[in-house]
């Protein structure tokens, strides 16, 4: 019988073979289950007993939110899910957070639970000298003939690994991974196997390689444009609970595809920041932040509010959209506010606004203002401007 995941409901783990250890990942989260000594195999990551010697620091969490949940409570007292349980003895995992990642760890059967990602992260609390002595024995091998296998000459295709004469049909080459690029549709490869993938070859070369923002960035509309969201969703700072409205939102393929045509727009100018675009360096390396879809409309009609409320012209002018910028100067937006009878009365509303619905689409955004009317905002380079008060 297939193991749960830990996580997510009604979905079996599968197995996956890396570094001649056979491991468990489900294909839903991309989270990874070590079973006892498993993880102690790879030389270079900490061992699930160094985990339950960090006291003080251990917790059980829900599956649903990651919320705390006490040992006397038997579900979680937010938002009454059940805490998250080993899938082999059933057990409460005990979150342990450490300084380079969170794992769960279950203090029976010792096995270890890793989030997408976790893997490469935990690879920095090792000491410089335990990290040099990894040596090529952290090879793969091929799945159907057991051939070892350097990354580079390795083909994945459905969370397994091949060599060049057993490969699939529509695998994606070891070689393609380590230079960041998929190389043709991913279908069901499992984007663990690739962080595994890549994790060991640094392990191999002894220079693992950290993906820039402009690779984070390119990686993320590609994931967008092949319509890959989960693998979207990890490669932005997104928290946890907020992934099914990020799912939500970006299921509508206008939305998705206007998003993907402008991060790669916006990559030529790319620092860590550029319009319509910014990452951030988290511990597991560059994150796209990708807000709630009607945060940034929501800040931009209270910046030209607050700007107008202040007196502030430049600032309110800075913020019209561009035929409303080419239509008045600083001096006349600011005479037409004095002059206008209701304008008071539309400021007032549209303040009003913020605090309701907003209609975000690929084009613009518009807060309802009682019936048949709204405040109207669009988008242009990427960043959210004032088109109508009304």
């Amino acid at each position: 019988m297939a193991r749960p995941c830990p996580l997510c409901e009604n979905q079996p783990l599968r197995p996956l073979r890396v570094s001649h250890v056979e491991i468990d990942t489900c294909p839903g989260c991309h989270g990874l289950w070590f079973d006892r000594g498993e993880l102690e195999r790879f030389p270079d990551r900490p061992s699930a007993r160094s985990f339950l010697a960090m006291k003080g620091q251990t917790f059980s969490r829900c599956r649903k939110s990651g919320h705390p949940v006490g040992r006397a409570e038997a579900v979680c007292p937010t938002c009454r899910s059940e805490p998250v349980r080993c899938p082999v003895c059933t057990g409460r995992l005990l979150r342990v957070v450490t300084s380079a990642s969170p794992v769960d760890v279950c203090p029976s059967c010792e096995g270890v639970w890793l989030e997408a990602g976790a893997f490469e992260a935990l690879g920095g609390v090792m000491m410089p000298q335990a990290r040099a002595s990894a040596t090529a024995a952290a090879a793969m091998e091929c799945s159907r003939c057991g051939v070892g296998l350097q990354v580079s000459e390795a083909y994945a295709y459905d969370g397994d690994v091949y060599c060049g004469a057993c490969r699939p049909p529509g695998s994606i080459s070891g070689a393609a991974m380590k230079k960041g690029t998929q190389g043709g549709p991913l279908r069901r490869v499992l984007r663990t196997l690739s962080m595994l993938s890549l994790a060991v070859s640094g392990v191999v070369t002894g220079c693992a390689h950290t993906p820039g923002p402009s690779e984070v960035a390119a990686s993320y509309a590609q994931a967008l444009e092949e319509n890959r969201l989960a693998d979207a969703s990890a490669l932005t700072s997104t928290p946890t609970e907020a992934r099914p409205a990020f799912l939500e939102h970006y299921g509508d393929a206008s939305v998705r595809q206007a998003r993907a045509k402008e991060v790669r727009e916006a990559l030529p100018r790319l620092q860590a920041r550029a319009p319509a675009l910014t990452l951030i360096q988290e511990k597991e390396g560059w994150r796209v932040v990708e807000e709630k879809p009607e945060d940034a409309p929501r800040a931009a009609l209270k910046g030209f509010l607050d700007a107008v409320k202040a007196g502030n012209w430049n600032k309110a002018w800075s913020l019209l959209s561009d035929p409303l910028r080419a239509r008045y100067t600083p001096e006349r937006l600011r005479e037409d506010f004095k002059r206008e009878p209701l304008s008071a009365e539309r400021v007032r509303r549209a303040r009003l606004a913020l605090e309701g619905d907003v209609r975000v689409t690929a084009s613009g955004a518009e807060f309802p203002v009682g019936t048949d009317r709204a405040v109207r905002l669009v988008r242009e380079a990427g960043e959210y401007r004032v088109a109508a008060i009304e």
